[in-house]
């Protein structure tokens, strides 16, 4: 009787002994970054969804960069796990879409998950916002995230001692990318939907995202951290939630949307060139003068004076726009008078006191640049306010009978002498964007 009692404690004693070994690891921040309300927003601001004319499925709709350090209550320093030296090679992330919501992670609508249209997009899960997907990646193993658990070693981490320590900053970063999609999600058949309905599927104004439901989790895999299996589903395993053991990404609060008539570049000249000229030619009042063209496409709804102001213009680099403000070149609306080369100023093989303004051709007037995409443009009608000019002063060339039409610009870019200023030789090389804008 003394020998069987003796055994069992002798086995209880090292059934202990064995799980403090295997406990190597401890998780130091508990926190709540697993719920929805306090996960990783995924900030991809105001979208847009128009016609399927002019954004066919497909279309990228946003995207943007996340890491779990954003999470409310975490810092790139925050401790969240530590563990012994010697475990450094036996710790990893895991990460899943939250394979249990409808609006979540659960429907890979983009590949035909739910509905009987596959567009082609894998990768791409259904959300809140209808007709609008979501693709998240693993930057640090470029996996995408998908409704299983897949893993990634943790090769980043700081040494304390003899430990190792875990911060937020060591984790993934994420990155998010929105596209249109052809259909909306099921309204059953996920076991969970704390999001009913959709946000909206049109209409006017705008809708925010209002879903708390996280999009993606990742959490910690190593020595005595509960934690699931790699290759199994987030619809059905998600023990790491009860234990705190990770950080949610979700779209909430972070993007809105519309659905207003746009327009889009279709088509512009892609470099345009002027011939030799010497700075005394300049000097005398003599310019060299190139045409280009723009294409653009607006629904024709947003073509609809009485309804909005679709407008285009063409917008000079950040830096330029900068210089172009010590040379007294930005009107009181803050338009640009003349567009400055790249370097103007700071690299002297670029020459100086010249740049190059525009004439629209269909008007005969003067056209500024745009120097900020948020330059107001003033009252409906103002041509010209903030360097944005109405698309309609373009010639039609296509009315494609699908609701849109198809302006063309033809533009003079003129190579001069700056106001007041004298042409010293050397190099133009200047750059643009074209913008369009409906408000």
């Amino acid at each position: 009787m003394i020998v069987k009692v003796l055994i069992g404690w002798l086995f209880l004693v090292s059934l202990f002994w064995a799980s403090q070994v295997r406990a190597s690891c401890e998780q130091v921040y508990n926190g709540v970054q697993a719920s929805g309300g306090s996960s990783a927003q995924i900030t991809v601001g105001r979208i847009n969804l128009t016609s399927t004319h002019l954004q066919p499925v497909g279309s990228s709709l946003g995207s943007a960069l996340v890491s779990a350090a954003s999470a409310p209550g975490l810092s790139a320093e925050t401790v969240l796990w530590q563990c012994d030296l010697k475990d450094k090679n036996q710790i990893f992330e895991l990460f899943a879409t939250n394979g249990a919501d409808r609006v979540g992670g659960h429907w890979e609508i983009g590949d035909g998950a739910g509905t009987s249209v596959n567009d082609g997009l894998p990768g791409y899960f259904a959300t809140y916002f209808g007709y609008v997907a979501i693709k998240l990646t693993h930057l640090s193993s470029g996996k995408t995230f998908t409704r299983y658990w897949q893993e990634s070693p943790i090769r980043q981490f700081d040494v304390s001692g003899e430990k190792i320590q875990i911060k937020a900053k060591h984790l993934s970063m994420v990155q998010a990318e929105l596209a249109r999609v052809s259909t909306l999600p099921p309204a059953s058949g996920s076991s969970s939907d704390q999001c009913a309905g959709i946000a909206r599927e049109l209409g006017s104004g705008v809708a925010a995202y209002t879903c708390m439901v996280p999009s993606a989790y990742v959490q910690f895999k190593g020595p005595g951290i509960t934690s699931d299996q790699a290759g199994s589903d987030a619809n059905t395993n998600r023990t790491f939630v009860g234990a705190r053991n990770g950080v949610a990404f979700g779209l909430r609060s972070g993007a809105s949307i519309s659905y207003n008539a746009a327009c889009t570049v279709r088509s512009v000249t892609p470099v345009v060139t002027f011939g030799r000229v010497t700075a005394q030619e300049l000097n005398t009042g003599q310019t060299r003068e190139s045409d280009f063209s723009i294409e653009l496409e607006c629904d024709d709804l947003a073509l609809n004076t009485a309804t909005a102001q679709s407008l285009f213009g063409i917008q000079v680099a950040p830096s330029a726009y900068e210089q172009a403000k010590k040379l007294g070149l930005v009107t009181s609306d803050g338009a640009v008078t003349y567009l400055l080369s790249t370097g103007y100023g700071s690299d002297s093989s670029i020459a100086t006191g010249v740049g190059i303004r525009l004439r629209h051709n269909a008007t005969g007037s003067a056209m500024n640049f745009v120097g900020e995409s948020v330059t107001p443009v003033g009252l409906a009608g103002s041509r010209g306010a903030g360097g944005w000019y109405p698309i309609r002063d373009g010639d039609l060339i296509s009315g494609t009978g699908t609701g849109a039409s198809i302006y063309a610009q033809s533009i003079t870019a003129i190579l001069s002498a700056l106001p007041g200023m004298r042409a010293r030789s050397g190099k133009v090389d200047a750059m643009a964007i074209v913008r369009v804008r409906v408000q």
